[in-house]
């Protein structure tokens, strides 16, 4: 077997380092940018492959606007274990699931998925200015800001059931940030 030269043998030491991170008693912290350096950025999908990540984020999207009506359903409610319960879980689901999904930076510009996208993203600040975290609310308003920076007339549709250019859903984001 013919090894490439370069980088090629980098990405399985840093994938192995991050395993012997993950040893008990260890506490890895890893950003965005070191999750990026040790595993190459996904390239842009086409064919198939584009169709099932569309798939994939129309799916969360379904996903992620039944979870916000089940939190809104438990608060009025006044369920507060509920709250806590789902709390729970949408934090491991958007950890797992959501996260990874909205990863790769290519499809914040891919014109057949940006828009999807996009309201995934502004779907995942409103459930976390529901769950009452501003600090993560300010963190996917940055990198909305980063990822469609020069894009504000794009439309998107927040609140959902709205379409507005994306410039004035962030400054509503910033005002649900701490309205929860």
């Amino acid at each position: 077997m013919k090894m490439r030269s370069g980088s090629a043998w980098l990405v399985p030491l840093l994938l192995a380092a991050g395993l012997v991170g993950c040893a008990p008693g260890m506490d890895p912290v890893l950003d965005d940018e070191a999750i990026d350096m040790a595993v190459e950025e996904e390239a842009p999908l086409g064919g198939e492959a584009l169709a099932q990540r569309r798939t994939d984020l129309a799916r969360a999207w379904r996903d992620l606007l039944h979870f916000d009506e089940t939190m809104r359903s438990l608060v009025d409610r006044k369920d507060s274990h509920g709250v806590k319960l789902l709390d729970a879980f949408l934090s491991q689901y958007m950890g797992q699931h959501l996260d990874p999904l909205l990863r790769p930076r290519w499809q914040s510009s891919h014109p057949e998925v940006m828009a999807l996208d996009a309201n995934l993203r502004f779907m995942k600040a409103q459930i976390l200015a529901g769950m009452r975290y501003p600090r993560r609310v300010q963190q996917a308003i940055d990198d909305i800001q980063r990822r469609f920076e020069g894009r504000e007339s794009m439309l998107v549709e927040y609140p959902v059931g709205e379409q507005r250019p994306l410039g004035e859903a962030l400054e509503l984001l910033r005002d649900q940030k701490w309205n929860g």
